[in-house]
């Protein structure tokens, strides 16, 4: 039977209620005992590595300073989550040849080629890859039977959880890291039937290309032991841009997690400065600020900027924020910083 018959809504992961966001708030009010995070003193050495973020901030970055450093930190459960919202976004063109669609908080990004599409990632199940993949390219005058390759960034629900029915409704092949295809099959939980079968393997540093285009890959393990980044060219007005896009970047919640990361980041660095990178993109909007960026590209006037594209060095420091906001959250639990 088809997966699109058995579609009647969207499921999986309700919209906050009001009193569930009560409840949160009434959670704020007993966190680490009533007392306010600010109230506890900062060990040097954390507090050190704050400093260090708040000067790669310098002032155009105050915002990920902030969310990466505190809000994601200290409140991933009530503030940090009620950003991520359950708002459907008009899907929109961001340059001239990437599109972007949004249930709110999920991110994902079509790639025109002059062969067809490569989309990275599916949002959280079928009923979704129905409406914010098929429906938004529709909206946007694109055609979904032109989609040939579904990339999935890692290997979280959120990310793979409409694959499987965009190969089976569009005949897609489908991308993702030999970690991702390992951890997905090994899937247990009710989610499972969302998990696709084994189709492509990500190796690092491999190269796809379709019609005009070319993306790279990269392996950058951290917030999963399958997360992979891309970096591929696109066109503003014809001016051209590459944009780097790292497809893992919540904060893990264990200290080898948060070593990882932090030595991906580095990496990414090294690579997306060789590259040549100058836009970035990410697959949450709370990593890259894409919903507010996009309502400024749905009004914006011939001849002014995007500001998807943040130049090479604003692109460098977004990262050096996040390499010492995670090295203060080891600090802060006493764990082992390994670099």
């Amino acid at each position: 039977m088809s997966t699109e018959s058995t579609i009647k809504q969207r499921t999986g992961g309700a919209p906050h209620s009001a009193l569930a966001r009560l409840a949160g708030l009434m959670a704020l009010t007993v966190f680490s005992g009533g007392t306010a995070h600010g109230q506890n003193p900062s060990s040097d050495v954390e507090y050190g590595y704050i400093i260090k973020a708040r000067e790669a901030a310098a002032e155009d970055l105050h915002r990920e300073f902030y969310h990466r450093c505190f809000i994601d930190a200290n409140y991933p459960d009530t503030i940090a989550s009620y950003r991520k919202t359950a708002t459907p976004i008009e899907p929109a063109k961001v340059f001239d040849n990437l599109y972007f669609t949004s249930d709110g908080d999920n991110t994902v990004w079509i790639l025109r080629t002059s062969e067809g599409f490569i989309v990275f990632d599916s949002f959280n199940n079928p009923a979704e890859a129905l409406e914010f993949v098929g429906g938004g390219m529709t909206k946007l005058g694109l055609d979904p039977g032109q989609i040939k390759y579904v990339v999935i960034t890692h290997e979280h629900a959120d990310h793979f959880g409409g694959s499987k029915y965009l190969k089976e409704k569009y005949g897609a092949r489908l991308m993702a890291s030999e970690p991702a295809w390992q951890t997905m099959a090994a899937e247990k939980r009710p989610r499972v039937a969302y998990a696709p079968a084994r189709d492509m393997v990500i190796a690092d540093g491999q190269r796809l290309t379709l019609g005009d285009t070319t993306v790279t890959f990269y392996l950058t393990p951290g917030h999963s032991a399958g997360s992979i980044s891309a970096i591929f060219n696109v066109k503003d007005n014809g001016v051209p841009h590459v944009v780097g896009f790292m497809g893992g970047m919540g904060s893990p919640n264990n200290e080898a997690g948060r070593n990882q990361i932090i030595k991906s980041y580095a990496r990414w660095q090294t690579l997306t400065a060789n590259a040549g990178v100058d836009a970035l993109i990410a697959n949450h909007s709370a990593q890259d600020n894409a919903i507010d960026k996009v309502e400024f590209l749905r009004v914006r006037r011939p001849g002014a900027f995007n500001p998807l594209v943040v130049g090479a060095d604003r692109y460098r420091r977004y990262f050096e924020i996040q390499k010492e906001c995670t090295r203060a959250r080891l600090a802060r639990n006493g764990q082992k910083i390994d670099q």
